[in-house]
């Protein structure tokens, strides 16, 4: 079945990767930080959101077997002639299409080839290059890159003499020394080739008439040609600089089966709903169903009598991620005092029953001032180096001074092309996976919840696309569901001025006290706006809400910009404005509960924005200016900019353009921060005859630049 994306498009994603490369031997399968070369591609196609269908056209079945483990789907083989060296890619792009258009039975409205020689290149570039095609009437677009050091300027030729010319007389190199000081020239980095299907099909070419470039970094732009080529993308995902991460994630079929065990200790009985070789209990031992049965079917065990069941006085818990350990299963044991569970969030209890009873819960959330995500996380990478190297033995070795079989029995092993399998990729999941994938480690893993977010992140930020700002009621998540769920959206955001919670750094808790007038956010603004890539979108739930009052206001900036009057949109629509953080210093210091980062100096962030930006995923016009942070317009003097800039924030603030949210405790609120703006109402402070506590836990997701 071929799903449409939130445009109501159909989207074919093309990877062609023939076995017959002659540069260098076998590239597209080629070993890049554990990785076939390929599956950087597959990757950035699968986390497109505008893509239906990704394919990969090969004539090699290894290559095909090789596509399939990562995700892509080879409904066929391209013929030998196909293969050849000679023959253009653009007829193998266009085969693919029919032959898949016939396998799938569908016509798709757009083609994107993915190079499998450009790493570097993510779903978002994929998906910014998309919707410029779906929103404009371009034949394609394709990807670029701007040209520095190999300028045409700079370019020289040789003439009959054999004497260097110039290939511009009029511009010789020496008038323009320094590279910036060029004019804009660009160049195609063959990551992107983007197109509608008739331009391919009808007139066999991927360009067209109206072709629309798609511009991308330097770092990014890197296309493997050469051996070099191989060396320098290794650099770059060494140090973190790719945002490709291939992982092969398990079958949802496949699943954990743990052992229930029942065994005398200090408790008297303790029961035990982990896998005997994870603690160390060596009292007879009783096993029973698997842990995904017995939420359901508990009462119904015929091993556990009624006799064993009243002498539980603890039972090790499962972690998050199962159903609830409620009333109904925990009243089968009459004896309980004690709850412990190997987790920080704690989700999985019913914990207003368990303080009814005054049965104690034991978590790692009761150690204070232990970062145990930091500590777990070196833990685990000391254990995986220990076991590869066999140090133990081998330090017993070099303590005897017997050498002699050392090379035989003790030989180590690397870490490069090992498989790493994790069962569950929370935080500590994926800080260990990231040194194991940059020294060379293939990363698996299995995790029921990473897997409902990835089922139904599509859907959600489809929603976020369409209608701005989303919010779903009782939500009880905890800290590292609120963040999980961020992830999907892009890399997290440390705030310039505010400090994170201690054991979750992400998370900017804002508190407004009791005795406080004054509300965080309370004006019309766009979260930090005065950064050079202001926010993309913010995540914030409620933690403690007053009983009256407190509500935010979000104004649609797309519409704000469909409305605004003809004359001022004339004005400003090639225009920039500056954003300064000077408007951030009134908030931040005036909170009492709220800790700032050491960096103080207000006007460090400061930047100039396009008024009008267009947005990278919808394709959409956004007014993007903020009472709060813009200052001025530049090009206008400052008595013209104060008057226009007031019009359109009155503008902004209009009735029919904006919605009004009223809070409950547990409300997750997602908003497109590049979409809206924002302004928190403070009608709830001791001036007004009230009082009370407001408590927002906030994830910011990282942005990009305005364009």
């Amino acid at each position: 079945m071929i799903k449409m994306n939130l445009n109501k498009k159909k989207v074919l994603g093309v990877i062609l990767a023939r076995s017959g490369s002659k540069g260098i031997k076998k590239k597209n399968i080629k070993n890049l930080c554990g990785h076939p070369l390929i599956s950087y591609s597959i990757y950035a196609g699968l986390n497109s959101k505008n893509i239906s269908k990704l394919i990969v056209s090969t004539d090699s079945k290894k290559i095909a077997k090789i596509a399939n483990t990562y995700g892509a789907e080879t409904p066929f083989l391209r013929s030998k002639v196909l293969a050849k060296d000679k023959v253009p890619s653009k007829d193998a792009l266009k085969d693919a299409v029919l032959k898949a258009e016939q396998i799938y039975n569908t016509k798709f409205d757009y083609i994107i080839e993915i190079p499998a020689v450009a790493p570097l290149r993510t779903g978002q570039d994929i998906d910014k290059a998309l919707n410029l095609l779906f929103t404009n009437k371009y034949d394609s677009v394709i990807s670029f890159v701007r040209v520095f050091d190999k300028h045409p300027l700079r370019m020289k030729r040789l003439n009959k003499k054999g004497l260097v010319e110039h290939y511009d007389l009029k511009n010789p190199e020496n008038e323009i020394s320094r590279r910036q000081d060029f004019p804009k020239c660009f160049i195609r980095n063959g990551a992107i080739y983007s197109m509608k299907r008739d331009t391919l099909v009808d007139k066999v070419t991927r360009w067209g008439d109206k072709i629309k470039p798609y511009i991308m970094d330097e770092l990014q732009s890197i296309n493997i040609d050469e051996v070099t080529d191989f060396y320098t993308c290794e650099k770059l995902i060494e140090k973190g600089l790719c945002n490709n991460f291939p992982a092969t994630i398990l079958d949802e079929h496949f699943k954990i089966k743990p052992k229930i065990i029942v065994k005398k200790s200090r408790f008297k009985y303790f029961l035990n709903s982990y896998p005997n070789y994870m603690f160390n209990l060596s009292k007879k031992e009783l096993y029973l169903k698997n842990i995904n049965e017995i939420y359901c079917e508990i009462e119904n065990y015929r091993l556990i009598n009624s006799n064993i069941k009243n002498k539980v006085s603890a039972i090790l818990t499962p972690t998050a991620g199962l159903k609830k350990l409620n009333s109904r299963v925990l009243n089968q044991f009459k004896n309980l005092k004690y709850l412990i569970s190997s987790s920080t969030g704690l989700t999985h209890l019913d914990l207003k029953y368990l303080a009814e009873k005054k049965i104690k819960v034991i978590s790692l959330d009761s150690i204070k001032d232990t970062n145990t995500i930091k500590a777990s996380s070196e833990f685990c990478l000391l254990l995986v180096l220990a076991s590869l190297r066999n140090y133990k033995a081998s330090l017993e070795v070099v303590k005897s001074g017997n050498w002699r079989n050392f090379e035989k029995d003790l030989r180590s092993r690397e870490i490069k092309n090992l498989k790493f399998g994790f069962l569950g990729f929370g935080r500590i999941g994926k800080n260990v996976s990231k040194v194991l994938h940059n020294l060379g480690g293939k990363i698996y893993y299995y995790d029921p919840f990473v897997s409902r977010i990835n089922k139904n992140f599509k859907k959600i930020n489809n929603l976020l696309l369409e209608h701005k700002v989303i919010f779903f009621r009782d939500q009880k998540i905890n800290a590292e569901q609120h963040i999980a769920l961020a992830e999907k959206f892009g890399p997290l955001e440390t705030h310039a001025y505010v400090k994170g919670l201690s054991k979750h750094p992400e998370i900017v808790r804002i508190i407004k006290a009791e005795d406080e007038k004054n509300q965080w956010g309370e004006n019309w603004h766009s979260d930090v706006s005065y950064n050079e890539k202001p926010t993309k979108a913010v995540i914030l739930k409620s933690i403690k809400i007053p009983p009256v009052g407190g509500d935010t206001c979000f104004a649609n900036m797309e519409l704000a910009w469909e409305t605004l009057d003809e004359n001022i949109k004339e004005k400003i629509k090639d225009k920039k404005a500056i954003h300064s953080s000077l408007g951030a210093e009134f908030f931040i210091e005036k909170y009492k509960k709220m800790e700032g980062n050491e960096k103080r100096n207000f006007d460090e962030y400061s930047n100039e924005h396009p008024i009008v930006r267009t947005h990278p995923e919808t394709g959409k016009k956004i007014l993007f200016v903020n009472w709060t942070y813009t200052k001025k317009i530049i090009g206008l003097e400052q008595e013209e900019s104060d008057e226009i800039l007031k019009k359109i924030f009155e503008h902004q603030a209009r009735l029919e353009l904006t919605c009004r949210f009223s809070w409950t405790e547990n409300t997750v609120c997602i908003w497109d921060n590049r979409s809206v703006i924002h302004f928190a109402i403070a009608d709830f402070y001791p001036g007004r005859g009230l009082g009370y506590e407001r408590v927002m836990d906030r994830i910011a997701i990282e942005g990009d630049h305005p364009q």
